[in-house]
């Protein structure tokens, strides 16, 4: 495990809280960056089909278990290396999980997994929401395991003063999950609450989220009890028939600036008032190998303050849009990372922002 807690030279810091994160935006200081090491192809269920790209399905349902392609992780681990020293050069401090093995099979009495995933996408599976970090209940069988690659991280943070809310243990048995394809149908059932971190969207003490493949009422429910009354969680509409992971669909840049991909965003009132910018078409070529999802993971960019975001450095267009909206953009090679399903916000989960504890939506009683 890397634990950097270096400072730039000459910059003196005030004693931050060992977690402090209430915004997608605020200065960033602190944050986690995942790796793929001795990752695996997942496992496969049926409940997956609704998301994983079609070509991928017959890989995962014949190689699950089996390590990622050894060329293609040496590439992307070299990108998240690259992505720490950017973070590092820009003052953020950046910490890395432990290294466990993720292709070794494993089990219930109900069910098994030909075995893990990665510790690739640490916002998944892990949220922090305040001085809290919410341990998610994935419904993914082959990722059961996979916050363990971050317990030590967690335990830190708990021993300095950090909140530690995991979320029920999730049983995973079949009557979470729907059969066959149905239209309008969701793959899981509210048998019990299960939901992915990425799922959620935070503005302060307002969290926005989606219904997913991945992400119940049950999930949502619980996600909202736990907060307590001291925040609000909406549920917000997507035009996505793939949804899972809501950060491809809008990401908060700033109070009053939010990305949306042009088709599957689906206008709110939460957002009277805020200025959208519909993200242009990817660049990747249509060859690019993509095991997990669409190319418009390019829009999944990471702020390290309201006027600078992490972009992928061959995402020109979309450089150019956000440069003429007001951001500054930090290119960074990101692309073979984009091939086991995230970018620079799914491969990191900020655990220390400046500030960020009011409220930027548009409720009607703040009219």
């Amino acid at each position: 495990m890397r634990d950097d807690t270096r400072q730039p030279a000459g910059q003196n810091r005030e004693p931050r809280p060992a977690v402090n994160s209430y915004t997608e935006w605020d200065p960033l200081r602190e944050v986690v960056v995942g790796s793929l090491q001795n990752g695996a192809f997942p496992g496969w269920q049926e409940s997956m089909a609704r998301v994983v790209p079609d070509a991928a399905q017959q890989v995962f349902r014949e190689r699950g278990g089996t390590p990622l392609p050894a060329g293609l992780v040496k590439a992307a681990e070299e990108e998240l290396e690259g992505l720490v020293e950017v973070l590092e050069d820009h003052g953020v401090t950046a910490v890395r999980p432990d290294t466990v093995q993720h292709q070794t099979p494993f089990g219930t009495p109900s069910w098994s997994s030909a075995g893990g995933l990665y510790a690739g996408m640490p916002r998944d599976l892990l949220m922090v929401v305040g001085d809290a970090i919410i341990e998610a209940p994935m419904s993914w069988r082959s990722r059961y395991h996979e916050v363990d690659a971050f317990r030590s991280l967690i335990k830190s943070y708990f021993r300095r003063g950090a909140r530690w809310l995991p979320a029920p243990r999730p049983q995973l048995t079949d009557e979470l999950y729907r059969t066959g394809d149905a239209a309008g149908e969701w793959a899981v059932t509210e048998f019990e609450p299960v939901f992915d971190a990425a799922d959620f969207l935070r503005f302060g003490r307002d969290l926005v989220v989606q219904r997913s493949h991945v992400t119940n009422a049950f999930g949502i429910d619980w996600v909202r009890r736990s907060l307590g009354p001291e925040f609000r969680v909406t549920v917000v509409d997507t035009d996505d028939p793939h949804a899972m992971h809501i950060d491809a669909t809008m990401a908060p840049l700033a109070p009053g600036k939010l990305l949306v991909h042009p088709k599957r965003y689906v206008p709110h009132p939460l957002f009277d008032g805020w200025e959208i910018l519909p993200a242009p078409a990817p660049t990747l070529p249509r060859d690019w190998p993509m095991y997990f999802c669409s190319p418009w993971v390019s829009m999944n960019v990471l702020s390290l303050n309201p006027e600078t975001v992490l972009v992928e450095r061959q995402e020109q267009p979309l450089i150019d849009a956000l440069t003429a909206w007001g951001f500054r953009c930090v290119p960074v090679d990101f692309r073979h990372v984009y091939t086991f399903g995230g970018s620079f916000h799914c491969v990191t989960l900020d655990t220390v922002r400046d500030g960020g504890t009011g409220r930027y939506l548009s409720w009607p009683e703040d009219r």
